[in-house]
Formats: C-alpha cells, sequence, structure tokens
C-alpha cells in the first residue's frame, strides 16, 4: 500500500483533472475534510508538495488562490492513478458531482486590485463563464480600502452589477 502523504498529493491531481476548471485552496481541501481524510495541516501540506513539485500551478486573486493541474501534473497522474482506490475515486466523484455547480460559480468571479502608476490603485472585476469573460469591469479608486471593499462586494453583487448594467445598456 501507498504512504498516505503520496495519496494525498495523487488525489489532488485527480480531483483537479476530473473537474476540469481550476479548485481553491478550500474546494480542495474541503474534499479532504469532509471525508475525514486528513486533516487540514496535512491536507496543506500535499497541496504544498504538489505545486513545489510543479505538479499544480496557484494563481492568485484578491486573498483568493485556485489551483490547476500542469502537464507534468497529469503525466504524474497517469503514472500513478493506479494508487487510488475504488473507494477513493467514487467519493472523488460523490464530491464534485455534489459541488461541481457551485465550485465552478464561485471560481467564474474576479475581483483584484494593484497600485496604479500615477497613484490610487485599478481594481478589475471580472465574470466568466466557461473560461470566457462575460464581463470585465476596470475602476480607478483613490485609495486600497475602496479597492478591498469593491472587490469583497463583487463576489456578492456580481450577478445584480451584470443585471444592471445590461439592462441599462439595452434600453
Amino acid at each position: 500500500m501507498a504512504e498516505p502523504t503520496m495519496i494525498y498529493k495523487i488525489t489532488i491531481l485527480e480531483l483537479l483533472q476530473r473537474s476540469g476548471f481550476p479548485l481553491s485552496n478550500s474546494q480542495i481541501s474541503d474534499f479532504f475534510l469532509e471525508g475525514d481524510l486528513t486533516d487540514y495541516f496535512t491536507a496543506q501540506q500535499a497541496i504544498s508538495d504538489d505545486e513545489e513539485a510543479g505538479l499544480i500551478i496557484s494563481t492568485t486573486h484578491h486573498n483568493n488562490t485556485t489551483y490547476t493541474i500542469t502537464e507534468d501534473g497529469k503525466k504524474t497522474l497517469e503514472l500513478f492513478k493506479e494508487k487510488i482506490s475504488t473507494p477513493l475515486s467514487k467519493d472523488i466523484d460523490k464530491y464534485l458531482q455534489t459541488n461541481s455547480i457551485a465550485m465552478r460559480e464561485e471560481n467564474s468571479y474576479r475581483a483584484t486590485y494593484f497600485k496604479a502608476d500615477r497613484g490610487g490603485y485599478v481594481v478589475q472585476l471580472r465574470i466568466n463563464e466557461n473560461d470566457v469573460p462575460t464581463m470585465d469591469l476596470s475602476f480607478h479608486v483613490s485609495n486600497k480600502e475602496m479597492a478591498e471593499t469593491l472587490c469583497n462586494n463583487w463576489k456578492v453583487r456580481s450577478e445584480e452589477v451584470y443585471e444592471s448594467i445590461l439592462d441599462i445598456l439595452m434600453q
């Protein structure tokens, strides 16, 4: 039997491969915690190990890090896929089936900001559907607090903003 930490690392690759879209740190961790497979710190270490090995790559947007499997990760998964037991494979299927719509939706709303060259901050807000930008907005604001507020509110109100703008422009 393979050592548990190796199984966790391979499981992360399998989750990312089967999901078909990037998963956040919390979405990966939730799989392990909800299934009572391991503790939070062990899951974090497995994510970190996969990233350090170049098997997954992270992208961070305003305090939200998502992970994608790399080509090396796909090759590694092919070599070690048999280490994932049938019950664990079924757990992965069940988790993705139950949560994939919510996870995809959660990852479809991007909000980030950066310091502008001439002062203030530029806030970028985006809605993606199937990795295609549906709405892309940029704002220049005077301070970091305003930038953070816009980013934090985007997750909650993006659909409302999208519908309002569309209604206004269609009149």
